[in-house]
């Protein structure tokens, strides 16, 4: 059951989300041409059927901007979701989580209308959400990409890009008014956070997969809740001229543990390809053990000039610190890193590492990253590691190390972290 509307007319409908409209005689402003750039990026990046914009309106929310199949998903431009029950009223409210790789399968989601039956009715079977929120931080409306089917591909670091585009968005919806409000408060917020010692810390381990025992942990940044995800932090921070300032005390912050774990482990902080340039980095890290940091490059920003990044890696790689890269195996950009950067530590995204030990093709993909680590020296680690079998698979593929939810959950830093026991050994490929 779809509630039709047309695309182009200026109507309204109330919809359930699938359920039967109903007209109102307003419509949504013409949207810009940056909104319908960054709709079908998010689209196409995410290889779903569509993206949407929709603006809240009291407790309902307004269906603004589609890209791609609107009407298949009866969530043309106008239809309203006014049931607060419904899968897109508890999205909406921060009930059900951003990334939901199978809807029909999820006990908080089957049975819904919107869901539909497989092989009867189209219906949502994978739907990834961001807020987007006006400059002033008040949440605008939804950042929505949908399928038919369920995508067990979907994962934590397609709501983190996601996340970025609703950030890019919030420049669009805002109100040009607002905006150096808006900007001042942002500025403020960031700035005492900063002065303040920075964000809090959690730590995800990492284990090295011939022994199972700890090597390390990776450093991930948390935030005052109310203004958005970690991405959302970070990207007001470069929106107002301090996005290495708010890196640099998330790394300080990090690496106020190192006293703490014994030697021997590592202790893995995220910066852009601009704070590393900046010069900033090394002169913050130069009195610190340089042989217990790894400088990971993050895949958000573009790098602008690789021969100064280089340049600056080298730098850092003399003081003993290691580098890595991010997101390698998946997308033009993660491999272009690699060739361009050469990193101690290849991190093998988690698309890669999701049901590896049922996908062949995975599993020889990982076999070629490793053997293309030991030609460069390198190791690769396997990020998103959420399954026994799929331990396993990595170890036969030969990776060298891992993290994930089956592994450890990021958390504070307990002291000492005890090895897991090793899992069963890895079982052959068929």
């Amino acid at each position: 059951m779809r509630g039709e509307g047309p695309e182009e007319d200026a109507v309204v409908e109330r919809s359930d989300c699938h359920g039967a409209g109903q007209s109102f005689g307003v419509g949504p402003d013409p949207p810009g041409e940056t909104t319908r750039r960054i709709l079908s990026v998010a689209r196409q990046h995410l290889d779903m059927e569509l993206s949407c914009l929709s603006r809240s309106a009291g407790e309902a929310l307004m269906v603004e901007v589609t890209e791609g199949d609107s009407r298949s998903f009866g969530l043309v431009p106008g239809i309203v979701v006014d049931d607060p029950e419904s899968m897109c009223g508890k999205l909406r409210d921060g009930r059900l989580p951003p990334v939901m790789s199978d809807v029909r399968s999820d006990r908080r989601t089957a049975g819904d209308p919107a869901a539909g039956e497989q092989g009867t009715e189209p219906g949502i079977g994978a739907i990834v959400t961001a807020p987007v929120r006006r400059a002033d931080g008040q949440i605008y409306g939804l950042l929505t990409c949908l399928s038919h089917d369920a995508d067990h591909r979907l994962g934590e670091k397609d709501g983190s890009f996601l996340s970025q585009l609703a950030s890019a968005l919030s420049y669009s919806v805002t109100e040009p008014g607002a905006t150096r409000q808006g900007h001042d408060r942002r500025h403020c917020r960031i700035r005492g956070l900063v002065d303040g010692g920075g964000p809090r810390m959690v730590f995800q381990p990492v284990f090295n997969l011939a022994t199972m025992r700890l090597v390390g942990a990776e450093a991930l940044a948390r935030f005052p809740p109310g203004f958005g995800s970690p991405e959302r932090w970070f990207a007001d921070a470069v929106s107002v001229g301090l996005g290495t300032e708010l890196e640099l005390a998330a790394i300080s912050a990090a690496l106020r543990v190192l006293p703490r774990i014994p030697d021997g482990l590592t202790v893995a902080v995220n910066a852009s390809p601009a704070t590393v340039a900046s010069g900033r980095l090394a002169t913050l890290l130069a009195d610190k053990p340089a042989g217990r940091i790894i400088v990971e490059i993050t895949e958000h920003e573009r790098v602008e000039d690789y021969p100064a990044t280089r340049a600056a890696l080298d730098h850092l790689r003399a003081q003993g610190v290691r580098t890595a890269v991010d997101d390698v195996g998946v997308g033009y950009a993660g491999l272009h890193h690699l060739v361009e950067l050469l990193p101690d530590v290849i991190k093998m995204d988690r698309r890669l590492t999701h049901r590896i030990d049922a996908d062949r093709n995975l599993h020889a993909l990982a076999v070629a990253l490793t053997r293309f680590a030991g030609d460069i020296g390198a190791c690769v680690l396997a990020e998103g590691v959420e399954t026994a079998a799929e331990l396993r698979c990595l170890i036969s593929a030969g990776v060298h190390q891992a993290q994930g939810y089956y592994l450890g959950a990021p958390g504070p830093l307990p002291s000492p972290v005890p090895s897991p026991a090793p899992p069963p050994a890895p079982a052959a490929m068929s």
